[in-house]
């Protein structure tokens, strides 16, 4: 009998120790398997890439705000809406000199910094739909504002992880 309660009470003490760390895995796998099902439906690419620059090479102030703009296109070709679009990182520049461009709120004021819009009237970056990115840069504009003409790169970045990038010319 006295082996029998003994008996009872280990195995008690053994579920007790173990159920916890069973059910603290299977939540951990859930989640991650829920990430993971995240990522592998989230994708975009960039659609087109300019600056504010004339067949000239000449800077042409096109939305008048004395800052020397890039325009940057990014379409949501997942199937899943890609939430948090300020929690976007984006690196741009030219090669030997691509720096991370912080998004206006996290810019303190300085510059360079990118805002966004999204485009056609949608209200979130859903499937199907097109952000546009405005890198704005403070380099002597509105007086001698120029980039250098050349190759340029662009790497978009979602809150996931998930990444589109491009060269392009001016």
């Amino acid at each position: 009998m006295l082996l029998t309660i003994a008996g009872i009470i280990a195995a008690v003490a053994v579920m007790n120790a173990v159920y916890p760390a069973v059910t603290r895995s299977s939540s951990a796998v859930a989640s991650a398997s829920g990430t993971v099902d995240e990522r592998i439906r989230t994708n975009i690419t960039v659609v087109q890439s300019v600056g504010e620059l004339d067949s000239a090479s000449s800077w042409v102030d096109t939305n008048s705000n004395s800052l020397f703009d890039f325009y940057v296109w990014s379409k949501n070709v997942g199937n899943i809406r890609i939430p948090a679009i300020a929690e976007v990182d984006i690196f741009f520049g030219q090669p030997g000199g691509i720096e991370r461009i912080p998004h206006e709120d996290d810019a303190g004021g300085g510059y360079p910094q990118w805002s966004y819009t999204l485009e056609g009237g949608a209200t979130e970056w859903g499937i199907a739909k097109t952000v546009k990115f405005d890198i704005k840069f403070d380099d002597g504009c509105p007086g001698a504002c120029t980039k250098p003409t050349g190759t340029y790169f662009i790497r978009v970045i979602t809150p996931n992880g998930v990444a589109a990038e491009s060269y392009f010319s001016m």
